[in-house]
């Protein structure tokens, strides 16, 4: 083997290696921000399921830590109702960027005609959209 075919494998493997490292480098930049927006999308879907839940039973306002100064000062359960069925609505025309159809779908059922049952079919379809997971769980084995 002579000195120039000795020089074309060392600067294959040393491209070769850059590449590499370059395509692993890009592989992880993806993990990484595919884990990010999975856990935005967490941090939403549960503000929404608290403000879901709230809808249902307004007077468990104080077992829920909330930054809403708004909300707080409201100690009527229809006015909490009131001001939840807005912030829903507001949370729903966001959610259009992020959220699966099935998650728009429950959600928008829900917000029509709140009950335990929509609640959670809305909880399954966010669970399924963040995990993708499905289950073998009926709804009223969860209500």
């Amino acid at each position: 083997m002579d000195v120039q075919t000795i020089i074309q494998i060392l600067g294959l493997l040393g491209i070769g290696g850059i590449i590499g490292g370059f395509i692993n480098h890009i592989w992880k930049q993806k993990e990484v921000t595919e884990l990010r927006i999975q856990e935005l999308n967490e941090t939403k879907y549960r503000s929404i399921l608290v403000y879901m839940r709230l809808l249902l039973k307004p007077e468990n306002l104080s077992q829920f830590h909330i930054d809403d100064p708004k909300l707080l000062d409201l100690n009527e359960p229809e006015l909490i109702k009131k001001y939840i069925d807005e912030k829903l609505v507001e949370h729903y025309y966001n959610s259009i960027l992020y959220a699966s159809d099935n998650v728009l779908k429950s959600l928008k059922q829900f917000m029509k005609k709140p009950t335990e049952s929509n609640f959670v079919e809305t909880a399954m379809a966010m669970r399924k959209d963040l995990w993708k997971k499905s289950t073998k769980l009926d709804i009223s084995e969860l209500e």
